[in-house]
């Protein structure tokens, strides 16, 4: 049992090996026997850390910090991150003011012809609206 011990502490400090399921299949163990094993050593003072409440895993608190020195990075996104949407932004604006003048017209349209020319209207101002939308949906992806 020695040698379990051992290759317990070895697994979790040098291995970083929380899962207790994986020291199980490492150690040829029960999973009881490994909860009990790291119980004990953590009344002994030879592990620290805690276990995890459903008992899957266990998480050591002497975590070391890395010493290589924290690089700063300039987050730039990338090139076909970037793309200029206000042409079609634009253009749906246009459309939306054109369709909205058709409804207006047509709400007060007075005979058959103004409804026509309000229909029109309507018409061109959604035709210029999806042009809009589509000048949008046209970004150009990474090949």
């Amino acid at each position: 049992m020695l040698e379990k011990k051992d290759e317990l502490i070895h697994l979790i400090m040098d291995e970083n090996v929380s899962a207790i399921q994986t020291i199980v299949e490492e150690l040829s163990l029960s999973s009881d026997e490994v909860i009990e094993l790291i119980s004990k050593l953590l009344e002994t003072g030879e592990l620290k850390g805690t276990l995890a409440e459903d008992g899957q895993r266990f998480f050591k608190s002497d975590v070391k910090l890395s010493e290589a020195p924290s690089i700063e990075r300039d987050d730039a996104p990338p090139s076909f991150m970037t793309f200029n949407t206000r042409p079609g932004r634009v253009t749906i604006i246009i459309g939306v003011i054109v369709f909205i003048g058709g409804v207006i017209v047509n709400a007060f349209a007075g005979d058959m012809v103004v409804q026509n020319f309000a229909a029109l209207l309507m018409l061109i101002g959604l035709l210029i609206t999806i042009s809009g939308l589509y000048c949008i949906s046209r970004r150009e992806t990474p090949s």
